[in-house]
């Protein structure tokens, strides 16, 4: 995975007795009192969790600042609140499991995967699409900067061959294979439509759904006279 290698790891135990990741040399939480730190952070966050029920949190760690974000939403929100967190390091999830694990139904973490990866999520998609408001924990952010940043500028590939995996219908995934590979979906199906002189087929679902379209756009324009 792209900029998350771990060379350095370790598990340090704050003043507090809360155990704190240390990764690359970078402390994720504080050394002194995490609890404390994690108040204070969201605290700073108040004005958003009062705005966004939903919210995406950039970076898990121990999972100090996310269980004080469970506590402003569900003083907001009562129950109806929703929580997603993305951490790149498998390996601080793995021990978050062991050590701080959060018992919340309305919390889901993804953890170690690569970017294409999480797009291929439809739960994760799907919330993204809802515009959730955006913390970004700062040491975690910070020690992935070009993930997170990757990850929030990611551009979906458009070619043909890009969407095989992701389809389910075998008919979709037949009537995908007639096309260019090559281009990108709708210049494709454009240029397949156009070049079609044949009498139309039935099972040909490309092009019945592109007629569609064309006739859809038509109506639309003649409405508009």
């Amino acid at each position: 995975m792209e900029n998350t290698s771990l060379y350095k790891y370790e598990i340090k135990v704050a003043k507090t007795e809360h155990k704190v990741p240390v990764v690359n040399d970078v402390h994720i939480h504080s050394i002194y009192n995490p609890v404390r730190e994690a108040v204070g952070f969201i605290a700073k966050n108040k004005k958003l969790i009062s705005a966004k029920n939903e919210i995406l949190i950039l970076g898990l760690g121990f999972g100090y600042h996310v269980s004080e974000a469970i506590v402003s939403l569900k003083e907001k929100w009562g129950t109806n609140y929703k929580i997603i967190v993305i951490e790149p390091n498998e390996k601080v999830y793995r021990d978050y499991l062991e050590y701080n694990e959060l018992s919340d139904s309305n919390l889901s973490i993804y953890a170690g995967y690569e970017i294409k990866e999480l797009y291929k999520n439809r739960e994760l998609v799907n919330y993204l699409l809802t515009k959730p408001g955006i913390i970004a924990h700062p040491a975690s952010f910070n020690l992935y900067e070009d993930y997170y940043k990757n990850l929030l500028s990611y551009q979906a590939p458009k070619s043909v061959r890009s969407f095989d995996e992701y389809i389910e219908s075998v008919v979709l995934r037949d009537n995908l294979k007639r096309l260019n590979q090559d281009r990108d979906i709708v210049s494709a199906i454009n240029e397949s439509v156009q070049n079609r002189k044949e009498d139309l087929d039935q099972t040909d679902h490309f092009f019945l759904a592109y007629n569609e379209m064309i006739k859809g756009s038509l109506a639309l324009e003649e409405g508009n006279k």
